[in-house]
């Protein structure tokens, strides 16, 4: 897995233990957001903390249910192959 990838999967899993209090051990790169209880809106603040994190801009109609965290990992790969910011520098997960 590229190291990127990587990097994006270990970031949506520590904001999903922290914001969304899902159990670590049940965020493997296979899961869906609907297997992990998230709704839409739950979705989308992900979305939006993932393009300010990495200075980005995903598309929050690409949250759906049944993305993947290695899905949504590959998403932030893609936004930044194409040409975008690196990731920010002491931009934390949560949200305030």
């Amino acid at each position: 897995m590229a190291e990127l990838i990587q990097q994006s999967l270990d970031f949506i899993r520590d904001y999903l233990a922290r914001e969304c209090q899902v159990p670590p051990g049940e965020l493997a790169e296979e899961r869906t957001f609907d297997s992990l209880g998230l709704d839409s809106i739950a979705q989308v603040e992900m979305f939006v903390t993932l393009s300010d994190h990495y200075g980005v801009d995903l598309d929050h109609s690409l949250a759906s249910s049944s993305t993947t965290l290695l899905q949504t990992a590959a998403l932030v790969q893609t936004a930044l192959d194409h040409g975008e910011e690196q990731p920010r520098s002491g931009t934390s997960a949560v949200r305030g």
